[in-house]
């Protein structure tokens, strides 16, 4: 951006300001002569200057003055001054110079080719600190619009955040009594067929009920709200409770369901076991749902060990259907499936993953998986904990 550059020239002898004026000739600097000490004060009000070219003897006020007043003003005193004078080049009259607030002193004769690079390097100068300004206004100006966006999204967040939390409990309300008397009906004297529709209700209401623990999950740990909470607790009354919840579907399925813990791992930890419950309940309800036969895996080791912290590997293994190499990058974003297929023969929301992704980086962990389309899947995560004490 091309600012216009005005330039001062103080001297009462118009003779000087026509051989200054020569010297710039081709130049786009505007220049301003000014007679005297207090016409140059006038024009500093009226207009921006990028350089003052000043002589030191002038009747009524010399230069030395005129240099005190102009830096006095907030306006002007930032303003290069040139002294161009007939006075001695004694140390006497530099000194007086630098302390009225000149950056440089050239004595007549001078050489011409040596004030117009001074000149040119000063305007250089000035150019780049208005260009400087206005990027800093500009940066300002995009600070601002982004502050007003964050407030507005922060309060978007909030509006949605208590929209879900109270949906949630008004939806769960009737959701558990449906659950309930779904649980009557399937101990009742049924018939077959009222059976079947006893059943078809409960485990539509557990699936609704997943459902809305997922979205909440989402938005809690989206905006921020998610906190771990550290406790002692047994990794191996952790791990056996939660896999201890799906034997039944997996004998119903006829699927083995392992576990082994590395001896290096110590017994008692101190993390979030709730929150590991929850990524490996989704892990490994996951590979159940996506086998029908064989098994699946579940291995935990010590991958580091510093002082007292440590880092352990989870690695759920199936022999299900498999992850294709090219629906990879899709696995851990919200609200997506691998295939429409899927999501119609086995349902969910696409959240589990990215919640499990979440929660693992909440932890100081990280989760991935390995592709073997059609020979099952394995999902490796890791998580920071430390090793914990017996009261």
């Amino acid at each position: 951006m091309e600012y216009p550059v005005h330039i001062l020239i103080v001297d009462d002898r118009p003779d000087e300001f026509l051989s200054i004026q020569a010297l710039l000739a081709g130049s786009s600097y505007k220049l301003i002569h000014a007679s005297s000490g207090m016409e140059a004060l006038k024009y500093l009000l009226e207009n921006e200057y990028a350089l003052i070219i000043m002589d030191v003897l002038m009747p009524e006020m010399d230069g030395f003055e005129t240099a005190k007043r102009i830096k006095m003003r907030r306006k002007s005193r930032d303003i290069p001054i040139i002294f161009l004078t007939a006075l001695t080049s004694e140390l006497e009259n530099h000194m007086m110079a630098y302390s009225a607030g000149a950056i440089d002193y050239l004595t007549k004769p001078y050489h011409p080719l040596i004030l117009r690079s001074k000149i040119d390097g000063f305007v250089r100068l000035y150019q780049t600190n208005k260009e400087l300004q206005f990027k800093s206004q500009e940066l300002e100006a995009a600070n601002r619009v982004l502050t007003e966006l964050k407030d507005t999204a922060e309060v978007a967040l909030r509006i949605k955040s208590g929209f879900l939390a109270m949906m949630s409990h008004e939806i769960r309300t009737p959701l558990n009594g449906i659950i309930a008397m779904s649980d009557l009906l399937r101990t009742s004297d049924l018939s077959k067929d009222d059976q079947e529709m006893a059943e078809i209700i409960h485990t539509s209401g557990h699936a609704l009920v997943s459902v809305i623990n997922h979205i909440l999950d989402f938005t809690k740990i989206e905006s921020g709200k998610m906190e771990l909470d550290y406790e002692l607790f047994n990794l191996h009354s952790c791990l056996k409770e939660t896999i201890d919840l799906f034997r039944a579907l997996a004998m119903e399925r006829n699927l083995t369901l392992e576990s082994y813990i590395d001896p290096a791992v110590p017994v008692l930890l101190v993390g979030d076991p709730n929150r590991l419950r929850q990524v490996l309940n989704n892990l490994i309800g996951n590979a159940i749902k996506f086998t029908t036969t064989g098994g699946v895996k579940i291995r935990v080791q010590l991958q580091t060990a510093i002082d007292r912290m440590l880092t352990l590997e989870f690695t759920v293994e199936d022999t299900g259907i498999g992850i294709p190499q090219d629906k990879m990058s899709y696995l851990f974003q919200p609200f997506t499936q691998i295939s429409s297929t899927i999501n119609r023969k086995f349902g969910g929301t696409g959240l589990g993953l990215s919640i499990c992704k979440m929660l693992v980086e909440l932890m100081g962990g990280e989760i991935y998986a390995k592709p073997d389309a059609g020979q099952g899947a394995v999902f490796v995560f890791t998580i920071q904990v430390s090793e914990g004490q017996p009261d």
